[in-house]
């Protein structure tokens, strides 16, 4: 998801101007947008991450990240555009709540720094290599259509990670009533 979202991001400025025909002040009023989106999540995000399982924060937050991308990426006009930042901006705060969640959980402290580099490397390196890739393609496609099929090849990863959590919640949440009715029993 991060490296897909780095190397939209790598395209946010040519997409807003030449697809959107944004002036300067309108490019700028869309990153204001975007700005209070991540505000308001952040807000959100406080009141509800103790009441949330770290599954949900991570799958709908990306999720409905990847929602916000697509419609900015399909939009024709500048209401449509920021609509799209405001929700990427503001489900950003529940993701990276529940991916940073998940990690610090399931990583034992003594190898987390190394296991962090390890990763951080990994993310720089397919980042490098993506926006790369969308660099290439910008030269003899539409912008419009990499950012499309970028937004949609992200919608596609989160919802197969959806799908991935769903079930591993379900089949945690299930052999937990499974093995208390044996004891019951």
């Amino acid at each position: 998801m991060t490296v897909m979202m780095s190397a939209l991001d790598s395209l946010e400025a040519a997409f807003a101007k030449d697809v959107l025909q944004l002036t300067d002040a309108d490019y700028g009023f869309l990153n204001s947008v975007a700005g209070a989106g991540i505000i308001a999540g952040a807000l959100v995000n406080v009141l509800f991450v103790k009441k949330l399982p770290t599954f949900l924060l991570m799958g709908s937050g990306a999720l409905l990240v990847s929602v916000g991308y697509m419609i900015y990426a399909f939009s024709e006009f500048f209401w449509t555009a920021a609509l799209g930042f405001f929700l990427l901006a503001f489900f950003l705060s529940f993701a990276n709540t529940g991916f940073l969640t998940f990690y610090q959980k399931h990583i034992p402290v003594d190898i987390m720094g190394r296991v962090g580099s390890l990763y951080s490397l990994f993310e720089a390196v397919f980042i490098i290599l993506i926006t790369g890739l969308f660099g290439v393609l910008a030269i003899g496609a539409s912008i419009q259509h990499i950012v499309m099929t970028g937004a949609a090849v992200m919608l596609v990863m989160a919802v197969v990670l959806c799908s991935f959590l769903f079930i591993s919640a379900k089949r945690r949440t299930s052999g937990v009533f499974s093995a208390d009715q044996s004891k019951q029993t």
